[in-house]
């Protein structure tokens, strides 16, 4: 395992995050360093903890009555500390009182200390994700009533009042179909209640939910689904009637609990009638995008790191092996990797601040058409990464008291979460065929080329630009993805 001792030269020795950080106020650069000397100590101990005790979950109490209460071990439970209260991952952005004394803080700095923790740690990393996805929704689009409710709590500094939140949006019949949903919102009076099951729902234990629901009478489709926000206890402070039959048994991101819920009338609170429900829980969604490809690049420079690491002392055959010349390729590409995706990762986040801070539409077009593609890339680039640091490891790193066989196993997920490469590809062909997203993406792409003479660039965007012209027609699909993966390659390549 990566030795702790070289955990101040290894964030020294990060030149991405050295260099973003320069645009920072001195206060966040002084979170930047504190949570940078826990990573490859405190935290990987925590997370080694965890993820060897994952949560239980206890559905009665002796009585027998149901309490449905997801058990985490002490040490999740101190990284939940750690991220929400101390780091201050979700209350930095949301905080009114931080906000009124420090001004808006960009969306970069959450992210950069998210891509710090996500290095020790992928599971958690997920609701915090979910936790931000449902505060920002709220703020939108819900009501004043709901928003006082519900928004101090998930922005709460002090870990004892925190609300997580969590989005159950997967069904059995409606994963990436998801205008196939069957769940039914029928209102009573009071508030709604819905009535359906959701099939893989991460964070499972959180405060409050965001749901897709159908309302009676709603044609089918997305167009008549609602979203509703669904909290833990009913208002006269009974459990909800949000029933979880079981935690799922995963491959990775074992610490943090996903399972089934099964909503039997379970009271809510309306946020987005239809047809507005799913385009609304799209917002969350691509934040979540957003999250992953931080979590992707996490992984990429863990892993990275591990490999040097261990190549550079490491003797076989008389020498280093990172000084024989294929060992030295491989650590040579593994860098570039991360590097290009750590640019790729936060220029979608400036173009999503740009848009969420002023509004701008052109950043607004880019946001909808890089998210899918940063999400995809990112991800599968993430288990690539660990593969490699593991090879380079050998048996060491195959072995579970080293980090890399816990890295490949969350690593998994990343390409799955969020849409699925096949289910991003499409949805980056509708943003351009739809949405007109590909104009500006292009134009900003050749911008930067021919500020550095890139005349090989810029003949490939003229070429992408034809190519992709033709993504109404059904019949491009089985070329889609070699397209989308040559115009991000394009981005990448603007940006080195």
């Amino acid at each position: 395992m990566f030795d702790s001792s070289q955990n101040d030269r290894s964030f020294a020795e990060d030149s991405e995050l050295q260099r973003i950080r320069a645009e920072f106020p001195s206060w966040a650069e002084e979170r930047i360093d504190r949570l940078s000397g826990r990573i490859h100590g405190e935290l990987d101990e925590l997370a080694r903890v965890a993820n060897e005790n994952p949560p239980r979950l206890e559905r009665y109490d002796a009585r027998g009555e149901r309490i449905d209460r997801v058990d985490y071990h002490p040490a999740y439970r101190e990284m939940e500390r750690i991220a929400f209260e101390e780091t201050g991952l979700i209350w930095l952005h949301h905080d009114p009182a931080f906000t009124s004394e420090h001004g808006r803080v960009p969306r970069k700095v959450p992210f950069a200390l998210g891509y710090l923790f996500a290095q020790a740690e992928q599971g958690l990393y997920c609701p915090i994700c979910l936790t931000d996805g449902t505060a920002t929704v709220l703020s939108r689009h819900a009501e004043e009533s709901l928003r006082e409710k519900c928004l101090p709590r998930l922005a709460a500094r002090r870990y004892e009042d925190l609300w997580q939140g969590a989005m159950f949006l997967t069904e059995r019949e409606g994963g990436s179909d998801v205008g196939r949903s069957e769940t039914r919102a029928v209102e009573d009076g009071v508030g709604w209640r819905l009535h359906g099951l959701k099939w893989f729902c991460s964070n499972a234990s959180a405060e409050l939910a965001l749901a897709l629901a159908r309302p009676e009478g709603a044609p089918d489709g997305t167009g008549g689904l609602g979203l509703f926000a669904v909290p833990r206890w009913q208002p006269d402070g009974s459990l909800n009637e949000c029933h979880l039959l079981r935690l799922k048994d995963k491959l990775g991101t074992r610490s943090m609990a996903t399972g089934e819920i099964r909503l039997d009338g379970a009271f809510a609170y309306r946020v987005a009638s239809p047809p507005d429900g799913f385009r609304v829980m799209t917002e969350m969604l691509n934040l979540s995008r957003l999250y992953n490809a931080v979590a992707s690049v996490a992984v990429l420079r863990r892993a990275y790191v591990e490999a040097k690491e261990h190549a550079s002392r490491r003797i076989a055959f008389g020498k280093r092996i990172a000084d024989h010349p294929l060992c030295a390729r491989t650590l040579s590409e593994l860098e570039a990797s991360w590097r290009d995706n750590f640019r790729l990762a936060f220029h979608a986040i400036d173009h999503y601040e740009q848009m969420e801070a002023t509004g701008d539409e052109t950043s607004s077009q880019i946001v909808r058409l890089l998210t899918p593609l940063v999400k995809y890339t990112t991800a599968r680039a993430a288990v690539q990464a660990t593969l490699e640091a593991m090879e380079i490891l050998g048996g060491d790193g195959y072995c579970e008291n080293f980090v890399t066989a816990r890295l490949l196993r969350d690593a998994q997920v990343l390409p799955i979460w969020e849409g699925t490469t096949n289910i991003l590809v499409l949805d980056a062909l509708r943003a351009i065929s739809r949405e007109g997203t590909l104009t500006p993406l292009l134009e900003e792409v050749r911008e930067r080329l021919e500020k550095t003479g890139d005349d090989e660039g810029l003949a490939e965007a003229d070429r992408l630009e034809t190519l992709l012209a033709r993504c109404k027609d059904p019949a491009f699909e089985g070329e889609a993805r070699e397209a989308c993966d040559r115009l991000t390659a394009l981005v990448v390549r603007s940006l080195r």
